[in-house]
């Protein structure tokens, strides 16, 4: 006979198809026990972003905003430096 405490049979392995929670956990993510998220005809988000946005998109509007935002820096200290005080 084993030390563990006998589980009630509302917190046993219910919902899983006779599989033990930690099993259904690390298996399938828990997919039976979630709803399915889109019952319409329209595309997941995220589909739609993985096919539209790339890594090397991101890191060159990354390295575009990086460049606006010194030449921006750079002319607004020329500017500020030929106002009058």
């Amino acid at each position: 006979m084993s030390d563990r405490p006998r589980l009630l049979p509302l917190l046993g392995p219910t919902g899983h198809a006779g599989r033990s929670a930690m099993t259904c956990l690390y298996r399938c993510g828990n997919a039976c026990d979630h709803p399915v998220p889109n019952e319409s005809d329209n595309p997941y988000f995220g589909d739609v972003v993985s096919a539209e946005v790339t890594r090397r998109g991101v890191v060159r509007a990354g390295a575009v905003g990086a460049l606006v935002l010194g030449f921006g820096a750079t002319a607004a200290g020329t500017l500020a430096g030929a106002a009058p005080a």
